[in-house]
């Protein structure tokens, strides 16, 4: 009973299309019908072509870098991109693999993509940078526990790499050594806009 009921639907709305698409195409057929003889089958195939270059461009200026990579998983670009992403949400290591991911798909070096894949690298390999200088400043607050330049630039890098307490504790300890010192009230005053303190 159902599958008699659906076919008579689909054959009651195959009538409704047909009926209107003479209606539709009555009006404009003394246009269509010369234009129709002239295009051939190769002009729909570039039009389509075409159609789909700008569906692509459009799309590629609304995705998120996740699916960028799952549409174009070969284009450097869209990995350059996801290996920011995954820097941003704090994974160093999946952000390093994405981006020797995008080094090894650059194939055509254009000024876009090569600029893009810089900027990815020099963000992503920041992190370890940090962390080189870190030990060099511990190294010298070993050497001279009293420098107060040298445990200031220990908050403020411990501070780059999330790393609160330890910012806080180097701070406090150059705070005691120098409380009115104009790099100290600097830092202090911005720390207490921030909601430190």
């Amino acid at each position: 009973m159902q599958l008699g009921q659906a076919i008579m639907e689909t054959k009651t709305l195959q009538k409704f299309t047909e009926v209107l698409g003479k209606r539709v195409y009555r009006p404009i057929k003394p246009l269509i019908n010369p234009l129709l003889k002239k295009i051939k089958l190769v002009h729909w195939l570039v039009g389509l072509i075409i159609l789909a270059i700008i569906g692509s461009v459009y799309l590629g200026w609304q995705l998120k870098p996740q699916e960028k990579a799952a549409w174009w998983p070969w284009a450097s670009k869209a990995h350059a991109e996801m290996s920011l992403a995954w820097f941003d949400n704090g994974n160093e290591k999946k952000a390093r693999d994405e981006l020797l991911l995008a080094n090894k798909l650059m194939w055509i070096k254009s000024l876009e993509g090569v600029s893009l894949l810089n900027g990815a690298e020099i963000k992503v390999k920041e992190p370890e940078r940090i962390r080189k200088e870190v030990e060099q400043w511990e190294k010298e607050v070993e050497q001279k526990p009293y420098y107060r330049d040298a445990l200031l630039k220990l908050s403020m890098l411990n501070y780059q790499l999330y790393e609160d307490e330890k910012a806080k504790e180097y701070f406090k300890k150059a705070f005691y050594l120098d409380p009115t010192g104009e790099e100290v009230l600097k830092i202090k005053n911005y720390w207490e806009s921030a909601g430190w303190f």
